[in-house]
């Protein structure tokens, strides 16, 4: 059985996070498939102006970045309660097709199947969402380089849609309670789900196993390679940079 490097990122700074996505994309280590765990930040795509997506002036508590895939707003707050996950990969006609919307299918039937396992209603949503019972639960972004893939994604355990309305630049006027109920229609997470809380860990090692078993591999645990974290080192003050992140 093929055996890919598998890397648990654990706390970190989403600048560095972000550094780290862009080298392992472009080393030449091999298919990787990583956890992370974020402060409190927010991640913006690649195409998102920031001044139009959020309110500046409440996000002074939080550190934000921007990716180099698209997609919309990763919002983490003080729960610690998501579980970011990334693949890279390389583009074939079987693991990772080169049809956009299969690749994001198929590298979120992990979280379908991980979902499934606890009993849920879970389905792929076109272009990049997992949904139960068409609630949003998790969303993914993707970029693609050289023949090669990096896909981010989160799978919501728990999540404050008031405190994400708070600092999104949203008309005062809509941020009423009609807006709250809203957003809460068409998004949710695990453990409202469940109606219980789940050990985030548990969590994490089943999509691991469905990871396996959806991509016939064995995932071994590894670190970055020299030249990776030289790489990343070298890419750390773009993400820091003002200009990067508010361009």
């Amino acid at each position: 059985m093929e055996e890919w490097r598998f890397i648990d990122f654990g706390l970190v700074d989403i600048r560095d996070m972000m550094a780290m996505d862009e080298a392992v994309l472009k080393g030449d280590e091999g298919n990787t498939f990583f956890f992370w765990t974020p402060k409190k930040s927010i991640i913006l795509g690649f195409f998102q102006k920031a001044d139009v997506e959020l309110n500046l002036a409440m996000c002074k508590d939080y550190t934000i970045t921007r990716r180099i895939s698209g997609g919309g707003i990763a919002f983490s707050d003080d729960r610690c309660r998501q579980i970011n996950y990334g693949v890279v990969g390389t583009i074939d006609n079987d693991l990772f097709p080169l049809d956009i919307i299969e690749s994001y299918k198929q590298i979120c039937g992990v979280l379908i199947d991980t979902l499934i396992h606890y009993g849920l209603n879970a389905a792929f949503r076109p272009i990049n969402d997992v949904v139960v019972d068409n609630k949003k639960i998790s969303g993914n972004a993707q970029t693609r380089w050289e023949g090669k893939l990096l896909q981010n994604g989160t799978l919501l355990l728990d999540f404050d849609i008031e405190e994400m309305l708070r600092i999104s630049n949203i008309p005062r006027e809509k941020f009423m309670d009609k807006k709250i109920a809203s957003v809460k229609e068409g998004l949710t997470w695990l453990d409202r789900e469940l109606g219980e809380q789940r050990d985030m860990e548990e969590v994490r090692d089943i999509m691991k196993r469905k990871f396996e078993e959806r991509f016939h591999v064995r995932l071994k645990p590894g670190n970055l390679s020299r030249k990776e974290k030289e790489f990343t080192d070298s890419l750390k003050p773009k993400y820091y940079s003002p200009e990067w992140v508010y361009r």
